[in-house]
């Protein structure tokens, strides 16, 4: 996956963050996609004013936990681009007559993944960008197209656990970030849309055929593999004040 970045000094970064600040295009996503323009109307916009609260929140940590989250952030943004599209490719696949119910839930949920893309791009943005960038970027990609499936129930099984993993992860993170409330509000925002997307897909994982066993079964195997994901940035959630020996354990176990 060839991605180039640009480093740039970024002046209305945190001071943190000054000196090593990136700027990212579209190109440079993990799954670069063209988002439809239904879609795009549903998603609300960033407002400038929207952008400034976050750098300036940003303001509020010390710069070992701003170069935390720009360590951390390319990683969820990865899952949000990844979930955006699995959304928008199932709503896609479905029809008017075969699921009327879950067409409309997966048109509405694929918005709401562009939106979290937004919101943690430009959060990303506000943040050093981390020396191994590329590197995380890559693993995480390979994890996202690992977890793909080409049975639908066991996908949405899949998808379901990841969604509920990162629900842990999220509420995990905002905690050591309470000086920062926009930040907070950000991803207290994205994690409340996220309990929604795993209750509609372990709901649609059922209506396509799996059954307790099969959800179980997957949830446990896909929350092994994303403690596996997230292990070599223990010291990143460390330096947000997190144990992430603890953090690792509640992901593995949460139900």
């Amino acid at each position: 996956m060839a991605q180039t970045l640009n480093i740039v000094r970024e002046p209305n970064a945190p001071d943190g963050a000054n000196h090593r600040s990136a700027i990212f295009t579209e190109d440079g996503l993990c799954f670069p996609h063209p988002a439809a323009l239904e879609l795009r109307h549903c998603a609300a916009g960033l407002t400038q004013l929207q952008i400034v609260e976050l750098k300036d929140s940003l303001s509020g940590l010390a710069e070992p936990q701003i170069e935390a989250l720009g360590r951390l952030l390319p990683v969820l943004l990865c899952g949000e681009e990844s979930a955006f599209q699995v959304f928008c490719r199932e709503a896609g696949r479905l029809t008017d007559v075969q699921y009327r119910r879950s067409l409309a839930l997966a048109r509405r949920i694929a918005a709401e993944e562009l939106e979290h893309e937004q919101l943690l791009r430009e959060l990303r943005n506000c943040c050093p960008a981390p020396d191994d960038l590329a590197s995380l970027r890559l693993r995480a990609r390979r994890f996202f197209l690992r977890m793909a499936s080409r049975e639908p129930a066991l996908h949405f099984a899949r998808v379901a656990a990841l969604d509920s993993g990162v629900c842990v992860i999220l509420a995990a993170v905002a905690k050591p970030l309470a000086r920062t409330p926009a930040v907070v509000d950000t991803l207290n925002r994205i994690r409340r849309d996220e309990a929604k997307h795993v209750r509609f897909s372990r709901e649609h994982s059922r209506e396509l055929g799996a059954d307790k066993s099969l959800l179980a079964e997957t949830a446990t195997c896909v929350r092994s593999e994303l403690v596996a994901l997230l292990y070599p940035l223990a010291s990143s959630f460390e330096d947000l004040g997190l144990d992430a020996d603890h953090l690792f354990r509640r992901v593995e176990a949460h139900k």
